[in-house]
């Protein structure tokens, strides 16, 4: 059985779910107990299989089976059957490897595998078949009795074989219902026969949802012909529902979360896991795989990051967010990475007390990689820096005759410079010598003044700069490019270029989030 690094049964956490059964899903003081007493008692390791349908076709789809050993419910749990809705997809990911009390899960991540690698609504392969192109239109319903494609018939007879007694099928809006109404965007969608089911998932999920994006729920005439849910809601009797967030101005790590507030809450009511499960990301690192947890929230551009590290078999990649800088979802990770995108809204997101989380994951071992704004995060220059490291920031604030007082952090837009690396760096990072990396207002560091922070060495320096004013002139030049940091017992690499970026420097990050590694 997958576990985390710490325990997750302890007389604090038996409480917090005690709780979360009492007041969100009604259940009663005796049913506790009698789960209680449950989850004292052993739970046999649980066995998992897997495989993939359609070997050897352009829509294989894996599939996985986790068996709890313990009688109970068959669930199924499906992802990705829009190819655009990919929060569906990774929170089926992180919610197969979770520990059941009772029963088994049969976990479908990504049905439409081509549409989320293409970021397309439809099959691409039928594409241009108005019929056949949306997989959520073509499974079996009341007037015909099979699926409309060999992909969907094969994903039904896979179903079928297995006879879910409850479906959970995760999707994604394109805009909130509550607001638009085109739009099925943050909603639990029910057949009215379990609506007070849905009510619980309505009502659990929005404790977390933002106040003026509530969750809302339609359960007046169930999911659409067509669909998946319905299909198993109809054909083999099951509790059929499908799970809405929203794509639109929020980042994928609050949609992921969502969704395994939603498949918990349900989860816990059902019996088949034992205690909440919202913030079970990863699971326990396999021999060679190094767990990241990549920042996605508000300032972080990570999409080029995620592109770079994205199916790397070493690497584990889960997108995390505000919510998630919290000890119990940390200690997941074996490394932290800040992207580039703005470092004042990153700190300003993560909140104080999510950065003294942050601090206590590295004294404790974790390693953090920033990135551009990532590397102002980790310096002490400001506010809401991380204060990793006893390093300033080249930010004067400076009045440009016939411009007006300009700050001089910014050197105009992204263009290529010249990084020398030092042996150290060559080492590790498997580069060597003066390289044209692309730059876009990366930190130029220097000495800070707070000399209880440990000191930086020197990793790359710049060698050419970029500049739009006078003042910037030859303050580039010399600086360091990227710095190397201990912070108790974990290391830290700042990086103000962006290597991610820069053709034929894609391994460049992955050796960095290796370096960083505790052993």
């Amino acid at each position: 059985m997958t576990t985390p690094r710490s325990s997750h049964h302890s007389a604090g956490r038996l409480f917090s779910t005690v709780l979360f059964l009492v007041s969100v899903l009604g259940v009663g003081l005796a049913e506790v107990a009698t789960v209680d007493a449950q989850v004292a008692s052993s739970i046999p390791t649980q066995t998992v299989t897997s495989g993939t349908l359609g070997t050897g076709t352009t829509w294989e789809t894996p599939w996985y089976v986790i068996d709890s050993g313990h009688e109970g419910p068959t669930v199924l749990i499906t992802g990705g059957v829009h190819g655009n809705e990919p929060a569906g997809f990774r929170a089926a990911e992180q919610i197969r490897h979770w520990p059941l009390r009772r029963g088994k899960l049969v976990v479908m991540p990504q049905i439409n595998r081509l549409g989320l690698a293409a970021n397309i609504r439809w099959s691409p392969d039928h594409r241009n078949d108005r019929q056949r192109r949306d997989l959520n239109r073509s499974f079996p319903t009341s007037e015909r009795d099979e699926a409309l494609t060999e992909h969907t018939r094969t994903v039904w007879e896979f179903i079928a074989r297995h006879q879910p007694d409850w479906v959970f099928d995760l999707h994604e809006g394109f805009d909130f219902h509550r607001v638009n109404a085109d739009s099925v965007g943050s909603s639990v969608i029910a057949f009215p026969s379990q609506r007070d089911f849905a009510k619980r998932i309505q009502q659990a999920v929005n404790t977390a949802a933002e106040p003026k994006q509530p969750f809302d729920l339609l359960a007046k005439s169930g999911p659409a012909v067509g669909s998946l849910a319905r299909a198993c809601h109809e054909q083999l009797g099951a509790a059929s529902f499908i799970f809405e967030t929203t794509f639109k101005e929020q980042p994928l790590s609050i949609r992921t979360r969502q969704h395994r507030r939603m498949v918990s809450t349900a989860l816990l009511s059902i019996g088949v896991i034992a205690e909440d499960c919202v913030d079970r990301l990863a699971p326990q690192p396999a021999r060679g795989v190094t767990n990241v947890a990549l920042f996605d929230d508000s300032g972080a551009n990570e999409a080029k990051v995620m592109k770079v590290l994205d199916g790397r078999p070493e690497l584990l990649v889960r997108q995390v967010g505000r919510y998630d800088m919290r000890p119990r979802v940390l200690e997941q990770f074996d490394v932290l990475l800040f992207p580039g995108g703005s470092g004042s809204k990153q700190g300003k997101a993560i909140g104080p007390a999510g950065r003294d989380h942050v601090r206590q994951f590295i004294r404790d071992g974790g390693g953090v990689v920033g990135i551009c704004a990532g590397a102002y995060l980790c310096s002490s220059h400001y506010s809401w820096s991380l204060n990793l490291m006893n390093a300033a920031v080249f930010n004067q604030t400076v009045e440009i005759p016939g411009k007006g007082r300009k700050s001089m952090w910014y050197r105009g837009p992204a263009t290529d410079v010249d990084v020398e690396l030092t042996d150290r760096a060559s080492q590790v990072l498997g580069i060597s010598g003066t390289q044209s990396i692309q730059y876009q207002n990366g930190p130029i560091l220097s000495p800070g003044d707070d000399d209880s922070l440990p000191e930086y060495e020197p990793w790359a320096y710049f060698r050419s700069e970029n500049g739009i004013y006078e003042p910037q002139k030859n303050t580039m030049i010399g600086a360091p490019a990227i710095v190397f940091a201990r912070y108790g017992h974990g290391r830290i690499l700042a990086i103000s270029p962006h290597f991610e970026s820069t053709p034929g420097q894609s391994g460049v990050i992955p050796r960095a989030i290796a370096h960083v590694r505790s052993n």
